[in-house]
């Protein structure tokens, strides 16, 4: 159990220092911006292709993937029916469903798991990011375009997607890997190097990015969705690798990503395709700030 806290509660502690410098003016908006746009352009899909390449085919399998997909599937399906039994409509109905399932698995969750499982927590992860990204910023899209009512848009919306330097990593990346393509060690080096920079950076940005003010907005939504993206999610690919018969040793890394906070992603699209900002800055702001109980409760269940 102390082995659990003592990898995670750094994690966050990083997370929290972001906040910190932020609210004391070290970080301007300008500069958390371009970071993060930093971050997501350059080391984060260098991390995640040196990840994928320096993988085994054999680390990921397709019990691995459907248990993290299914999941997902399942639990936009519970919140859909949970929106409209309490009445929410168009952006309300929208925002509270991609949240439930559009988890920060590029940033928080990498980080979790190589500090808690190094080389070996990176490499299933890597894999497994790909798919979920893909599928999550889909599958988000979707929600809010079609509670928006904009099917005739919902195309174009999907391509930038496809073309997005993390999804183009891992597919270059799986390409490398099957096709047995050898990269030189000094390039190898040089990467990790570049790569070495984005979960630290990553982590104070998302501290940076916390707005507390915004949970007092839809805190009884908010505290609804980070159940169901904390807990039910987790849980729902946690049975499904047990029918699955999947190794306990090898259900983390799923179970992780599947238990990271609300991705700051789900706010962005909210504000582009008609959703509601208001609760997307809440549900992030709040599963943040309670991830760190349930990644502890979840890591030493699997540990």
């Amino acid at each position: 159990m102390m082995v659990v806290v003592e990898t995670i509660v750094p994690i966050f502690l990083i997370i929290a220092f972001g906040y910190m410098i932020q609210r004391k003016g070290f970080l301007k908006e300008h500069f958390i911006q371009e970071m993060n746009r930093f971050i997501f352009l350059f080391p984060l899909p260098v991390l995640i292709f040196t990840g994928i390449v320096k993988s085994n085919p054999g680390d990921v399998e397709f019990a691995h993937i459907l248990s993290v997909l299914l999941p997902t599937a399942i639990i936009l399906c519970v919140s859909l029916i949970i929106g409209l039994m309490i009445g929410l409509k168009q952006g309300r109905l929208g925002s509270f469903v991609q949240t439930t399932f559009h988890g920060n698995v590029s940033y928080i969750g990498l980080a979790v798991l190589f500090y808690m499982l190094g080389e070996e927590g990176l490499r299933r992860g890597s894999i497994l990011i790909g798919f979920l990204i893909l599928v999550n910023n889909i599958l988000a899209i979707a929600v809010l375009s079609w509670t928006q009512h904009q099917h005739k848009n919902i195309l174009k919306l999907f391509l930038p997607i496809i073309k997005t330097p993390v999804i183009i990593a891992t597919f270059c990346g799986m390409a490398v890997l099957y096709l047995k393509i050898s990269i030189p060690g000094v390039f190898l080096r040089s990467m990790g190097i570049l790569a070495n920079i984005a979960l630290p950076m990553a982590l104070i940005i998302i501290g940076a990015s916390i707005t507390i003010g915004t949970i007092k907005k839809s805190f009884a939504l908010s505290g609804a969705i980070s159940f169901l993206k904390l807990v039910a999610l987790p849980a729902c690919s946690l049975l499904l690798c047990k029918l699955l018969s999947v190794p306990l040793n090898e259900m983390l890394p799923g179970v992780i990503l599947l238990a990271t906070p609300t991705a700051t992603t789900s706010y962005i699209l909210a504000r582009e395709i008609g959703g509601n900002a208001d609760i997307a800055s809440g549900a992030v702001t709040l599963s943040t700030l309670a991830s760190p109980l349930t990644f502890i409760f979840w890591a030493s269940i699997l540990h």
